[in-house]
């Protein structure tokens, strides 16, 4: 029986890839690095997260340490479009199961958006990067949520849209695990889960989290 569900934020709730292209090309500009002429381009370089990206730009060390304060600056002043069905989604989810955010982005921007669009009331718990803090550990966070909300990892559905979300959620025992592929999106050869579910567009989530559900209990 699952009793909570972890959200991502980027690629599931709202549409931010478009605001992080136009964010690197900011960052492109003031730190003389090529940046792909298309998003479809970017979405290629962009990889398995930011590191990557920022190694596939060719960018150094320093120039990596100047582009997360750019970043960090820009993110703030962007507002991604919330993916359109999500709140139906999150209403009927919080009216059965516990929600939680985790995201690797910084918790300002992700609690200023949330509140926003008026969905941070479906939450019992919201958890984001903390600017001058070591960088977020999604799995490490899964399993404090796992631990303090007093559930065990099969009781658990994490939902996300990137592979590093998927490897997050294994690492932390989480079994149940829905990617939405109207997202950032990712390398669906690399994702190893055989029976993944096919979630084009959020109102699918409904039918995805209840078919785990159902085949938990039996």
């Amino acid at each position: 029986m699952i009793k909570l569900i972890i959200f991502d934020y980027d690629g599931v709730l709202v549409d931010s890839f478009p605001n992080i292209y136009d964010i690197y090309k900011v960052i492109g500009s003031e730190l003389d690095v090529k940046i792909p002429s298309t998003i479809e381009e970017f979405r290629n370089v962009y990889g398995y997260d930011f590191h990557e990206c920022y190694n596939n730009l060719g960018m150094d060390a320093n120039k990596q340490k100047k582009a997360v304060e750019i970043f960090r600056k820009e993110i703030i002043t962007k507002k991604p479009g919330i993916f359109s069905g999500i709140k139906g989604v999150l209403s009927w989810a919080s009216s059965r199961y516990k929600l939680v955010l985790v995201s690797s982005n910084y918790k300002e921007e992700v609690l200023q958006k949330l509140s926003s669009y008026s969905i941070d009331k479906y939450f019992s718990d919201i958890i984001g990067h903390k600017y001058g803090h070591q960088e977020l550990d999604k799995s490490e966070e899964f399993k404090i949520v796992i631990n303090e909300h007093k559930v065990t990892a099969d009781e658990v559905i994490a939902v996300g849209d990137r592979l590093s979300d998927y490897d997050s959620a294994k690492k932390a025992g989480i079994k149940n695990v829905i990617l939405v592929e109207y997202g950032w999106g990712y390398d669906k050869s690399k994702f190893e889960n055989n029976n993944k579910l096919i979630i084009k567009k959020p109102v699918q989530l409904i039918n995805a989290i209840k078919t785990i559900d159902t085949c938990g209990e039996k």
